[in-house]
């Protein structure tokens, strides 16, 4: 298991982190990867990309449907954007125990 730091500018704190700096890199990472244990997210990744896009895709592209997603910390100073994280994040996680 591993642990993801995604953002585009900033890096982890101290630790074993797999660092990624865009959706598309996020994306790719878990498709050869497979899902981490642990998700640390910054909002915005530069441009139109952002933390959405990732799970988005993640979750219509990659997620089979079984196993609940990966524990979560949001460290982006975008308050709107952290919020629309945790809100995504949150509803996930009541799919999955609602099942």
């Amino acid at each position: 298991m591993y642990k993801m730091f995604i953002d585009d500018v900033r890096s982890p704190p101290q630790g074993d982190w797999v660092v990624v700096r865009s959706s598309d890199e996020a994306l790719a990472h878990i498709v050869n990867n497979g899902m981490p244990s642990f998700i640390s997210f910054d909002y915005d990744l530069g441009g139109d990309d952002t933390s959405m896009v990732f799970l988005r895709r993640l979750v219509d592209q990659v997620w089979d449907g079984t196993g609940a997603p990966p524990a979560y910390e949001v460290h982006s100073a975008n308050p709107v954007g952290a919020a629309w994280i945790r809100s995504f994040m949150d509803s996930w996680q009541r799919s999955i125990d609602i099942a």
